[in-house]
This record gives C-alpha cells, sequence and structure tokens, in this order.
C-alpha cells in the first residue's frame, strides 16, 4: 500500500514541513502586528512603553524566521546543486 521512501525523500519532507511551519510563524506575526497597530488607539506623539517591548520582540521573532527560513532553504538548494553537478559528471 505505502512505498517507502528514501533517506532523501524524508529529509525533504523535514524540512519541507519546517519552512512551512516557520513561514506560518512569521505570517502570524505579520498579521498580529498589523492588527494590533491598525485597531488599537495609539498616541501620535510617543508609543507606550509596553508596546515598544511587545513590538522589539516580534521584530527579533521575524527576523529569526527568516533567517532560519533563508538558511535552510539555502542548504537545501545547495544540497541539490552539488548533487546536480556530480550527477552530470558522473554521466560525462
Amino acid at each position: 500500500m505505502f512505498r517507502e521512501l528514501t533517506t532523501e525523500e524524508i529529509e525533504v519532507r523535514v524540512w519541507a514541513t519546517i519552512v512551512l511551519v516557520l513561514a506560518g510563524i512569521l505570517l502570524i506575526s505579520v498579521v498580529c502586528i498589523l492588527m494590533a497597530v491598525m485597531f488599537v488607539d495609539q498616541n501620535m506623539d510617543k508609543i507606550a512603553p509596553i508596546d515598544e517591548q511587545f513590538l522589539g520582540i516580534m521584530k527579533d521573532i521575524m527576523l529569526w524566521c527568516i533567517g532560519a527560513v533563508g538558511g535552510i532553504v539555502g542548504r537545501k538548494g545547495a544540497y541539490s546543486a552539488i548533487n546536480a553537478v556530480k550527477c552530470k559528471e558522473n554521466k560525462e
């Protein structure tokens, strides 16, 4: 019924799951910040200290997610490129 997955197929599925989860966290963070900024009355002169701390934490989370997604995708892309070059050399 189910075929056995190769190591590479399992790795691709794990990386895809990680990238999707991190992208989801990033998307939810952006939506939360936009909702907080758009629908909460703010003093136009200065942002409240607690809001400033909240935005700082959310910024750090989003930067971490962007860096992690970029690193994962870049690593997998580099690994695939190296394998493609090796396969091409072996065929020649």
